[in-house]
């Protein structure tokens, strides 16, 4: 799946099954025709294929290759449960070189293997080479269009590239093919960016029904589903959800880093503190970082709030050693820290040049001009940013301060009370607060107390 959302999720699609809810029959979907078989190489990939034991499946393929130095087909094995054991360990900078090595000694070997090159596509959005995802997955759906996993593949590209009428097109291609958690959440997803918050939570309930009970896929599922009531303001539905998980899948960091969301946005920074700690024990990944940035930020703790930036800034730094492109990810944290506010400003240029359409390329090159003391320019991005009318909480402040710096103070306090009626609280606690702050300054009343979500 896509990686360009907020900490609450920001990522999911609509589904075939929902056609019979109100929410989801203004999108039509291309009928359910009886496709031609698919090849054996090719049905074998199914979009939500996975190894029950993605670390005894990296050992055993590493065995086969010792003894068949040679093999192809153990390659694009062996880096698809690399790929796997990289998502659920948190060991992407690991595992995922290697596996790239290894579908490119396959496909030098066999340019033609569909499996090693529908693993590729995918690998590409993983590495944020989204032309390079599209182009791919375009090439193999005219080898074999009725295969689900890579109109997802297509999907995720699409979506990246802010190409959304593309995307929604895609993911109606692969629901008629193929329903099923992949296909819903993606279609999860792409209701969220048209701010169809309901459409959404429907998407991802039939995300969660389409899996077993245990299963890791059903786990991210119901986290995402979680997260989608707790962007709602709807903690104690999203904490009940979280806790759930937790008792089918013990240790599963998501779900325990959710849960500090929950706690986060109802301003306990402690408790928040406490979960996010725990989740990073079991998974070290960025995201809790993020987090914890907040949550040290809200427990006045500004020491380490800046050794979890460090830490961020570090970790994107690893990921683009190994092949990842993370400019855009970079310029957000930098300018948030109002560091080498330059190199923000170009990395974001480079970012809204290469996908003109996407909503946060766009969100970000404004916020790096609005840094750079050049507010004005930057209103024609933010507006663009806002253009799918996402409900999101954050691009509303932002285009506040933008508008505010620029000198249009009606539209500074639209925009703010946009946010704070989007629950901003629910993001970021210290944020909503500097927002009642500046709305007061404005003249749109005096600061108000933070919204309870309890």
């Amino acid at each position: 799946m896509p990686t360009s959302m907020t900490p609450a999720g920001r990522a999911r699609l609509a589904g075939l099954a929902l056609l019979a809810t109100a929410a989801v029959a203004a999108w039509a979907f291309w009928p359910r025709a009886d496709p031609a078989p698919l090849p054996e190489d090719v049905a074998q990939i199914a979009p939500s294929a996975e190894f029950a034991d993605a670390e005894a499946a990296v050992d055993y393929y590493r065995a086969v290759l010792r003894r068949s130095p040679e093999a192809v087909e153990a390659r694009v094995r062996l880096a698809h449960a690399l790929l796997q054991h990289a998502r659920t360990t948190g060991r992407e900078t690991e595992h995922i070189p290697e596996a790239h090595r290894l579908l490119d000694e396959a496909l030098d070997r066999d340019p033609q293997h569909y499996y090693g090159r529908t693993l590729l596509a995918s690998l590409y959005n993983t590495l944020h080479r989204f032309e390079d995802a599209r182009d791919l997955s375009l090439a193999l759906l005219e080898e074999h269009p009725h295969h689900a996993y890579t109109w997802g593949t297509l999907v995720d590209a699409y979506v990246e590239l802010g190409a959304y009428e593309e995307a929604v097109e895609a993911s109606d291609r692969m629901l008629a093919i193929r329903p099923g958690l992949p296909s819903y959440s993606r279609a999860a997803y792409l209701r969220e960016l048209h701010g169809d918050a309901e459409g959404a939570r429907a998407a991802m309930r039939l995300a969660v029904d389409a899996e077993a009970t245990g299963r890791e896929s059903r786990a991210w599922a119901l986290a995402e589903l979680a997260h989608l009531y707790l962007a709602e303001a709807k903690p104690d539905t999203a904490a009940f959800l979280f806790e759930g998980v937790l008792e089918e899948r013990p240790g599963f960091a998501p779900a325990r880093a959710g849960l500090a969301h929950v706690a986060l946005a109802q301003g306990d920074a402690d408790g928040a503190i406490a979960q996010l700690e725990a989740a990073r024990a079991e998974d070290p990944h960025p995201l809790y970082d993020e987090l914890l940035i907040e949550a040290y930020a809200l427990a006045g703790d500004d020491r380490r709030a800046a050794a979890a930036s460090d830490r961020v800034l570090r970790s994107l730094y690893d990921a683009r050693a190994m092949g990842e492109i993370v400019d855009m990810e970079e310029a957000d944290l930098l300018a948030d820290l109002d560091r080498d506010l330059d190199r923000v400003l170009r990395l974001a240029e480079e970012q809204v040049a290469r996908r003109p359409g996407h909503l946060h390329a766009n969100e970000t090159y404004a916020w790096a001009l609005y840094k750079n003391g050049r507010a004005a320019e930057g209103i024609p991005s933010i507006e663009r940013a806002l253009r799918l009318n996402t409900g999101d909480a954050m691009v509303h402040y932002r285009a506040a301060r933008i508008y505010e710096a620029a000198g249009r103070p009606a539209e500074a306090a639209r925009h703010l009370r946009a946010a704070l009626d989007g629950n901003l609280h629910i993001e970021s606690p210290t944020t909503a607060q500097e927002a009642r702050t500046l709305l007061a300054a404005l003249g749109g009343g005096p600061p108000v107390q933070a919204a309870s979500v309890r």
